[in-house]
């Protein structure tokens, strides 16, 4: 067993910001963005059978970030319009890492106190993006953008002894999609292409037989998909919400390795030596291709008050929990439904109603832990009640 604690953290930021308004064709504005953080981390582990602590390690960060930063939006006309924007950001980290009493060795004779480590990066990122107006009610728009994330560090020693490093990552996006409101206001529909490439993505390495998270760079992800978002009143009573994505991404690195499970599961990537796969073409971890989510909701006055009934559904298929693919470590596709009825009264300040959750009382795997079994949390059973609030 083990746990963490947070006896230090504090943070300070600042930001200055300069923009016009003079509602003309050009608008635009700059700034100063400041960043401040020293942390510290404990991490314990207690023997399973007395309770009694036998693990200690010891975590602190320092980090300074600064940022300026422009954009302007250009109006052609009425229609069209662009916006352009580049912020140039710098990003510091100091990290130590100590580890004064070992679950595997008697007290004293497995400390460990790697050297500190320390990154420094910086990077300018931009973004253009333009608007068209078909009409009032209808958008057309287009976006591509560059982001990038600072370096990490990670070093909780309770189960291993050096601290690990992920370089920074740096990400293009491109994306064109519409918006609109229709019939008179009553339906607002939005759709999305999107295309992304992640150069030096950081991933998180977890569990495996040494129990111990490690910090990877993976040379490329891609990600590509569609979002679709809709509201609409169906009947003056009656609102439908729909929402769905399909997400299609891959890990791009025909060297990169990783450690599988501790516990025997069945993985299917390609052995890259002893305990290590290749995860070359995987998908990143929990992030399922398809996601739906639907809402019912109908109202009618009655009285001083409102009764009403409601039903939400959300379904994802299933998903891979780790870097490396094996049989055991996914969640097989979850359909979950709720319902709820009640009626509520004085402009919604009080509310009785009758619920149900996941009422298919559909059972599924919801997360994992590799370390050494085959561990696995499921999601909530089938739960019915009332509520008055």
């Amino acid at each position: 067993e083990s746990a963490d604690g947070l006896p230090s953290h504090d943070q300070f930021t600042q930001e200055l910001r300069l923009e016009s308004q003079t509602g003309g064709k050009f608008e635009w504005q700059t700034g100063l963005y400041y960043f401040n953080e020293d942390i510290v981390i404990d991490s314990f582990n207690y023997d399973t059978f007395t309770t009694l602590q036998n693990g200690y390690a010891k975590q602190t960060q320092s980090n300074d970030a600064w940022a300026v930063y422009a954009s302007g939006d250009y109006s052609f006309t009425d229609a069209f319009s662009m916006r352009a924007g580049l912020r140039y950001t710098k990003d510091e980290k100091d990290f130590t890492a100590e580890r004064t009493d070992s679950p595997f060795c008697p007290p004293g004779a497995c400390d460990a106190y790697p050297d500190p480590e320390s990154t420094s990066a910086s990077h300018t990122s931009w973004d253009i993006s333009g608007i068209y107006a078909v009409n009032e009610d209808f958008n057309l728009y287009a976006r591509i953008a560059e982001g990038f994330r600072a370096p990490a560090l990670q070093g909780r020693l309770l189960f291993g002894d050096t601290i690990s490093v992920a370089d920074k990552e740096t990400t293009t996006s491109y994306e064109i999609g519409m918006k609109s409101e229709l019939f008179d206001n009553r339906v607002r529909l939005g759709f999305n292409l999107y295309y992304f490439e992640t150069q030096d993505q950081q991933l998180t390495a977890v569990g495996g037989g040494t129990n111990f998270n490690t910090l990877i760079n993976a040379n490329e992800v891609v990600g590509k998909g569609f979002e679709l978002d809709l509201q609409a009143y169906l009947t003056e009573n009656l609102l439908l919400t729909l929402g769905a994505s399909y997400n299609d991404t891959e890990i791009n690195d025909s060297g990169l390795k990783v450690q599988p499970c501790g516990g025997g599961c069945t993985v299917l990537d390609p052995v890259a030596g002893p305990g290590l796969v290749y995860i070359d073409g995987n998908p990143l971890p929990n992030a399922p291709k398809n996601i739906y989510n639907l809402t019912l909701r109908y109202g009618i006055p009655v009285g001083e008050g409102e009764f009403f009934a409601y039903t939400d559904w959300s379904y994802r298929s299933d998903v891979n929990f780790f870097l490396y693919d094996s049989v055991e470590f996914r969640g097989s596709s979850l359909l979950e439904g709720g319902l709820r009825v009640g009626y509520n009264w004085n402009n919604g300040n009080y509310e009785v109603a009758a619920f149900g959750r996941n009422i298919t009382d559909e059972l599924a795997i919801i997360g994992c832990i590799d370390f050494n079994n085959l561990t696995g949390m499921s999601n909530e059973p089938r739960v019915f009640g009332v509520e008055f609030k």
